[in-house]
């Protein structure tokens, strides 16, 4: 891989070890993709914020580059915590893993980090544009990133995230290329069988896993997608088809930036394979994402990735006059920001006073609460959360709407 001259010295340590480090690790990536040389990148998102998720070697890297001076040189946005640091207790998080992620926020807030702890940054903290070079971690956020925005990253693995951040580079290969940004297989909606329209966001979720696990690490193309689709919408399809699949980028024919037509999607080529999702694909999926048939649920979550101040309305608006059952927990998780916005709307006082937790900056499947709770069965609106959840925590899992979920956990005030 060819670096120019300063990148030659960063290696050779002549900006100092921090630096030295960090370009280390990705001259080695680049060498192992066979990147021809490293390319500027204008902002990150951090994945690597949680102590669930890199541990004591990650948090004893991130405070090494604290204390050999180093700095974020580009703006760089942060993940989850996986807890909520406000009300941590009320959640049954223990104090000595409080200590140990408090260390790790406190090293990425002194590195520069922007304390958004969000999965869904490209929703409140992050700036994206078309065409720019970026380095984000989170795999929802790399493929919203790409795909709604039409920005250029690869999926960055925890720590090489920090890295990037601190050098303001990345090794060129992948998804920063054109080529490797071209439509492959083709997924034909049967709309006239399958009402698209009339979507709900887990039928999104549904259609994003369908798709992400038969594309695998091919970019889909998908067509017969209405423009009225939502954000969020969008937002729970690309969660879905990142978890489905290793995708970092789908277009949208008449959707997404990348794809006006179906022709400039798949870049001027004939798509390497046809795939048509109907009804039966829909349902199976929806089948596929519970583990079990059991309706009643200890647990409720919702928000993965975490909601948006529009869809904390929209669960106001259905829990209202409703009451959580004793016995049942019902948790959403979202952004500070989204919290903050919703709370001047009175949003968050129709959720807390129907008995509903609002969980910011966490993640139910980056701490062990099923344990710390007994819970048993887990149900959810977001395929990912379905798919993590069972396999991370060990809980049964039930996938369904809003709707469902909202009602599984409430009853009508008397």
């Amino acid at each position: 891989m060819f670096l120019t001259n300063e990148e030659e010295a960063m290696l050779n340590g002549e900006y100092g070890e921090a630096l030295e480090i960090a370009i280390s690790v990705l001259v080695k990536l680049g060498d192992i993709y066979e990147a021809d040389r490293m390319i500027e990148v204008e902002n990150a998102h951090i994945d690597s914020s949680s102590y669930f998720i890199i541990g004591e070697s990650g948090l004893n890297l991130c405070e090494k580059f604290v204390n050999l001076g180093a700095t974020f040189k580009v703006p760089a946005t942060l993940n989850p915590l996986g807890i909520d640091p406000h009300r941590w207790q009320e959640f049954r998080v223990s104090k000595s893993y409080v200590e140990k992620q408090n260390r790790l926020a406190e090293a990425h807030i002194s590195l520069g980090g922007i304390a958004t702890w969000t999965c869904a940054p490209y929703q409140y903290g992050a700036n994206l544009r078309f065409g720019q070079n970026v380095a984000w971690g989170e795999s929802n956020a790399v493929v919203s990133a790409n795909s709604v925005y039409g920005a250029r990253t690869e999926r960055l693995g925890d720590l090489t995230d920090i890295c990037a951040a601190v050098v303001g580079k990345y090794p060129r290969f992948g998804l920063y290329l054109n080529e490797n940004r071209r439509g492959q297989v083709l997924f034909k909606i049967e709309s006239d069988k399958l009402d698209v329209k009339s979507f709900s966001y887990a039928d999104y979720a549904a259609l994003g896993f369908c798709i992400g696990s038969l594309a695998g690490t091919r970019v889909p193309v998908v067509t017969e997608i209405p423009k009225s689709v939502t954000w969020d919408q969008l937002k729970d399809f690309g969660a879905a088809i990142a978890t489905g699949g290793s995708v970092g980028l789908y277009h949208i024919v008449g959707v997404t930036p990348e794809a006006r037509t179906l022709s400039e999607a798949c870049g001027g080529l004939k798509p390497e394979e046809v795939i048509s999702i109907g009804v039966d694909e829909i349902n199976e999926t929806r089948e596929k994402l519970s583990t079990t048939t059991e309706v009643k649920a200890d647990i409720i979550v919702l928000g993965c990735p975490h909601y948006s101040v529009e869809q904390l309305k929209r669960a106001a608006i259905i829990v209202k006059g409703k009451k959580v059952v004793e016995g049942v927990e019902l948790w959403i998780q979202t952004s500070p920001m989204a919290k903050m916005l919703a709370s001047e709307m009175g949003i968050i006082d129709i959720i807390e006073a129907a008995g509903g937790k609002i969980h910011i900056s966490g993640c139910f499947t980056m701490y062990n609460y099923a344990q710390e709770w007994g819970f048993g069965t887990l149900m959810t609106d977001s395929a990912k959360n379905a798919y993590y959840s069972s396999g991370i925590t060990g809980v049964e899992v039930v996938f369904d709407d809003t709707e469902k979920c909202i009602e599984a956990a409430t009853r009508q005030r008397s």
